[in-house]
């Protein structure tokens, strides 16, 4: 089983607490989360799904964003 890289259970709360309604988050909803343009969300995290109805879920979001720190 892999191992969760280091800080991704911290940012998986911070996400929870910001966005506690449902497992999925819209382009909209992670370009406010993230202070971004949705252009640059849609370019820098994979969406699932296409044009308004993209979603990805909060743990992915968790750990892209971990990733990418």
């Amino acid at each position: 089983m892999p191992r969760e890289l280091d800080g991704f259970r911290d940012q998986l709360e911070s996400i929870i607490a910001a966005h506690p309604q449902g497992e999925q988050m819209t382009v909209q909803e992670v370009a406010r989360y993230c202070g971004k343009d949705e252009r640059t969300v849609t370019k820098q995290f994979q969406f699932i799904g296409h044009g308004k109805r993209r979603f990805i879920t909060r743990t992915s979001l968790a750990r892209a964003m971990v990733a990418h720190e």
